[in-house]
């Protein structure tokens, strides 16, 4: 009873009931045409295109490791950034037991 009133007074709690639902169903589904389209696109790419793609150069090799080295020095740099955060977060706990500590002993 309590929730067909709270309900019936928070219009904007029903309409978020019933559109997020819709709005969720409706990105998948978008998603999924999309994907849907892409795979169609790329093999109608292969079908027209039968040849053999032609061996990478030294200098495409060179490049793509290259590619592949900045990614991994972008991911190191996220993960020196979270084990700074974390890093700093024990070192504010550990701060405060010691706090907590040195008042014990005081107390005692």
């Amino acid at each position: 009873m309590q929730l067909l009133q709270t309900l019936r007074e928070n219009k904007r709690l029903v309409v978020g009931l019933v559109v997020a639902p819709l709005g969720l169903y409706t990105g998948i589904r978008i998603k999924d045409w999309r994907t849907e389209r892409k795979v169609s696109e790329i093999q109608r790419e292969v079908q027209n295109t039968r040849q053999p793609p032609p061996e990478p150069s030294e200098s495409d090799e060179i490049r793509a490791e290259l590619q592949n080295l900045r990614s991994a020095r972008a991911q190191l740099g996220r993960q020196e950034s979270l084990l700074n955060q974390e890093l700093e977060g024990v070192l504010a706990k550990l701060k405060r037991l010691d706090a907590q500590d040195a008042k014990q002993e005081k107390d005692k």
